[in-house]
C-alpha cells in the first residue's frame, strides 16, 4: 500500500473538519473535531489525539494529531472516505484547533 507524498495514506484538509465549542452540564467548555478524510483503501481506522504542547505556548490554540491505523486483512482498492472525532476540554481562549502534523488549522465556532 502506498503513502501519498506527505507520508500519510488519508488525505486530511481543513475544508474537511469542523470544531464546535460547547460548555457540558458542569460549565466546562469543550470542543467537537470532526472530520472526513480520504484513505486510499478501506479499512483504516482515524484517531485525533492531543499533541505535545508547544515550545512557546499558544492559549488561543488546541494542539492535535490525526493518526491512522492501517486496515488488517482484506481491503477493498478504492479511495474511501473515512470519518474521524473527537471531543477536548478546552479553555475560554481557545479559537482555533491546529491539526499540527497535517499542518491545518480549524476555526472553533460555539455550538
Amino acid at each position: 500500500m502506498s503513502e501519498s507524498a506527505d507520508g500519510f495514506a488519508c488525505e486530511a484538509g481543513a475544508q474537511d473538519f469542523t470544531a464546535t465549542a460547547y460548555r457540558d452540564s458542569k460549565g466546562i467548555r469543550r470542543v467537537t473535531v470532526r472530520g472526513t478524510c480520504s484513505c486510499q483503501t478501506s479499512g483504516y481506522g482515524l484517531t485525533l489525539e492531543l499533541a505535545s504542547p508547544p515550545i512557546v505556548p499558544t492559549p488561543d490554540e488546541l494542539h492535535l494529531n490525526l493518526t491512522e491505523d492501517e486496515p488488517n486483512g482484506p481491503v477493498t482498492q478504492v479511495i474511501t472516505p473515512t470519518e474521524v472525532e473527537g471531543t477536548f476540554e478546552i479553555g475560554d481562549e481557545v479559537e482555533r484547533v491546529l491539526i499540527r502534523n497535517r499542518a491545518f488549522s480549524v476555526p472553533v465556532k460555539e455550538g
